[in-house]
């Protein structure tokens, strides 16, 4: 596969992961659940918990760093081709690892995290996908 396909295929693979991770939010009842007395602290229990979930991304970017770094390395050659498909690999694992944020937020709409902290877990995923984006340097 040529560089110029391996990098569209990229991008159509990372907005496709990208409608996967955010549709939930938006699909997700309101308040479907019913968390009784106190659901202040819940909710700031779920967000918290929901936060510690982007640091589940420090492994799958270090993959990924250094998947792209050996890229570079053989971009011109005939380890190329299997170099793509490493990069693909590690990249859509790392992917799933990033859409877990705004999961969270879904699961968190249902059972009623407020809208300010259900908008910050829901765009944390974006800024981390935006951070598996396929370097220029790989054209």
């Amino acid at each position: 596969m040529k560089p110029q396909e391996s990098r569209r295929v990229l991008r159509v693979l990372w907005w496709l992961q990208l409608i996967v991770a955010l549709l939930p939010v938006w699909l997700f009842p309101d308040n479907a659940f019913d968390l009784g007395a106190q659901p202040e602290y819940f909710s700031l229990l779920f967000f918290a918990a929901a936060l510690c979930l982007l640091f589940l991304n420090v492994k799958p970017f270090r993959r990924f760093k250094h998947a792209v770094i050996d890229l570079g390395k053989v971009l011109n050659t005939e380890q190329a081709a299997d170099a793509w498909q490493h990069l693909m690999h590690v990249r859509l694992r790392a992917l799933w690892y990033a859409c877990l944020p705004a999961w969270a937020a879904a699961v968190g709409k249902t059972v009623g995290l407020e809208l300010p902290a259900i908008f910050l877990l829901a765009v944390a995923t974006p800024m981390l996908f935006w951070l598996y984006r396929t370097p220029r340097q790989l054209a």
